[in-house]
This record gives structure tokens, sequence and C-alpha cells, in this order.
């Protein structure tokens, strides 16, 4: 009995050891070239995203989500068509020039206008865009809008 007790003491304090079974060892070489697969896909979806992205902001939008429609007032009955042509252009002012590649765009009134587009007031159309002006066109003619720089 005495035996036994002690085969028990002895399984129960000392600590088991169990056998790991050994796993295969791969190279490293088969890890790396792996990862570089993936390194590499990676890099092309993000550079795809990248195009899409850049194609989307530049594609012409079909309606300025801006823009506030409304309605136009009848003019009054006694205004001729010879005052209506004399009219005052509004206050416009040229405040900022951005290149963007190719593009031209003209900061008039807090907006971003490039060469074709036309004003939202005063029916002018921008003819050419320069750094330190901007040229215009209108039923009363051609205008020519200096940069206004601020200090």
């Amino acid at each position: 009995m005495l035996l036994t007790v002690g085969y028990g003491a002895v399984e129960l304090l000392l600590p088991r050891t169990k056998a790991v079974p050994s796993l295969p060892v791969q190279s490293t070489e088969g890890m790396n070239a792996f990862i570089g697969k993936v390194a590499d896909a990676v890099k092309a979806a993000t550079a795809d995203a990248s195009a899409m992205v850049i194609q989307k902001a530049e594609a012409a939008w079909k309606e300025d989500p801006f823009m506030v429609i409304r309605k136009a007032q009848a003019p009054p009955a006694e205004k001729s068509l010879a005052k209506e042509a004399l009219r005052a252009l509004p206050a416009m002012t040229y405040t900022g020039f951005l290149e963007i590649g190719a593009k031209r765009l003209a900061i008039i009134n807090g907006m971003e206008y490039e060469a074709g587009d036309k004003l939202s007031v005063g029916g002018v159309t921008i003819k050419s865009v320069l750094p330190n002006k901007v040229i215009m066109t209108s039923s009363q003619g051609e205008i020519v809008l200096p940069l206004q720089e601020s200090e």
C-alpha cells in the first residue's frame, strides 16, 4: 500500500511532459513569395482605387447640387431693351488663381470658374483665365477683371 501511495504522490506532484508532435519545417522562401504576392495585389488594388477616385472627381456633373434654382421674375413692362443693354454689371472680384494640370481656375466672388463657364449673374462668360487677370465677354463687350491681391 505504501508503494501505491508513493507512486500516486510522484504522479501528482511531478509535472507531466507530453511529446509535442513535430510540424514539418517549411522554407522561408515560400513564405516570402506568398507575402510578396499579397503585397503586389494590395498595391494594384490601391492604384486602381486611386485612379477611379480621380476619374470620378474630374467627371462632369449632370447637375450642380449646390445651385439654387429660383424662378425668374418678369421684368416691368416700362423697361425697354435699350435700358436693359445699358444696365450695370454686377460687382465681381477676382481673388484667386489655381492651375491643376491643364486646368486653370479663377476664383471670382468666392466661386471657381474655368474658361467657357458662365457666371451665375450678369450673363458673363469667361473667355480666358490668366494668373493676373480674367478676360470675360458679355452682351456689352469684353471685360478684363484684374486680380485683387490681399495684403
